[in-house]
């Protein structure tokens, strides 16, 4: 097995992590091979899943062979703690169980207008006083590191997500400037708005943040919003209208857009100083402003209307793409829900085979807005496992053929004392499933 020297520096999962597989299962022995560390852990876990308890006791597994391996390199999971606060042991639970399904990233969503519960050593400030309590409620270094280290023992890539320039309130309780003044009838009316474009000491400020991000963060990819912006703001405070017109931007507000996120993604790709391959993601929104910027930046489409077009735009302008189109999970309308996730098939968007190949993967979206630790877990699965199979799986079974797979898994889970909701209506779990 290649990439398994711990003696060498620490091997942290990535975007092109090698994570197939082969199982072979005889009379006495089960044998794994695999190129790197990565498949290793994902064999392990299948091996897992096909222990049943036998009929009078004792573990059964049946001979047999497996050759694995995902169809896209980006599985995930997005959880938002910038809305409703969650432990550090919530983050812990859902990692092994994205591991358990073989889901490798965690998107995590950690600031938004609410709370800044992120400590920063660099601005320590934008904690203390913006997030909900500056102990109770936020994620120090010693914090962040260990949950770093807890997801690469399990294969489990973590890349954080500072959502701006909307989405910022809770930076200005610390640091108003940095905020736009927004005005009516030629007078500040009290709001603020996205970051302030015409300072430069806005930039300076997200340099050095983004400087310690990327030190901290193992992973080459953060993702830097670029959604919900207010540009009525923008274009209603003079500042902004005067640097505008200095800029010969023309009163269009769509400019501003392209100007900021082409700035700050040369501001992260400029800092990042451990990892000078750094890839920055934005939201689908910032095409609609005719952001061109740097050709590595990575466009997630979080939307589930129309995320087709949206793929198609973008893949279609070159960029790499992650999709989440109908693979929302804070939507739970019946227990069958699971059976729309397992359907969607991110490749299929009408774009053409160049076109698709410029899909890197998915992500399953757990927003903050309703969602606190106390439902988050239940929330998630088993359903975002059937987002799993059809990022792992290349060729994805009937809702059938799936329906008692997922059925089995959340008794799995279950045994394992996790809170997984039922999928398939009135039922009970067979005691044939292993505790595992």
């Amino acid at each position: 097995m290649d990439g398994c020297d711990e003696n060498a520096d620490k091997l942290w999962p990535s975007d092109v992590m090698n994570e197939s597989y082969n199982v072979n299962i005889e009379d006495t022995e089960i044998s794994i091979s695999s190129k790197e560390i990565w498949g290793a852990l994902r064999a392990l876990e299948t091996v897992l899943q096909m222990v049943y308890r036998g009929e009078f006791g004792g573990n059964i597994i049946f001979k047999g062979s497996v050759e694995d391996e995902p169809l896209f390199s980006h599985r995930g999971m997005l959880l938002d703690t910038g809305r409703n606060f969650m432990p550090v042991e919530t983050l812990r639970k859902m990692i092994d169980i994205m591991a358990m399904v073989k889901m490798n990233v965690l998107h995590w969503h950690i600031t938004d207008d609410p709370s800044f519960p992120f400590v920063s050593t660099t601005y320590p400030e934008l904690s203390d006083k913006g997030a909900y309590h500056p102990q109770m409620y936020t994620y120090d270094e010693i914090e962040v590191s260990d949950l770093l280290e807890f997801a690469r023992l399990r294969g489990v890539r973590i890349i954080p997500e500072f959502d701006t320039p909307a989405h910022t309130l809770s930076w200005g309780k610390a640091y108003p400037d940095l905020l736009t003044k927004c005005y009516q009838d030629s007078k500040p009316n009290g709001q603020l708005g996205p970051m302030n474009l015409a300072n430069d000491s806005t930039f300076d400020f997200l340099k050095n943040l983004f400087t310690e991000v990327t030190s901290r963060f193992h992973d080459n990819y953060i993702h830097l919003g670029g959604n919900g912006i207010d540009v009525t703001c923008w274009i209603s405070n003079p500042e902004i209208v005067e640097f505008m017109q200095k800029m010969g931007f023309s009163g269009n507000s769509s400019q501003l857009v392209n100007y900021y996120a082409s700035k700050v993604v040369k501001i992260v790709k400029s800092v990042a100083d451990r990892n000078p391959s750094i890839t920055p993601i934005l939201y689908r929104d910032v095409l609609d402003h005719g952001y061109q910027g740097d050709e590595n930046t990575v466009i997630h489409v979080w939307e589930s209307i129309a995320w087709k077009g949206f793929t198609k735009e973008a893949t279609g302008k070159k960029f790499n793409v992650i999709v989440t189109g109908d693979w929302n999970l804070n939507n739970l309308h019946n227990e069958y829900e699971w059976t729309k996730y397992y359907e969607q098939d991110i490749r299929e968007f009408g774009g053409t085979d160049e076109e698709a190949s410029l899909v890197i993967g998915g992500e399953a979206t757990l927003w903050g807005t309703r969602v606190d630790e106390t439902d988050v877990i239940t929330l998630a699965w088993p359903r975002g496992a059937a987002v799993a199979e059809r990022l792992w799986s290349k060729n994805p079974e009937t809702i059938e053929e799936f329906s008692q797979r997922i059925g089995e898994l959340r008794c799995r889970m279950l045994y394992n004392n996790i809170e997984a909701h039922p999928v398939n209506g009135p039922g009970f779990c067979p005691t044939k499933i292993i505790r595992t």
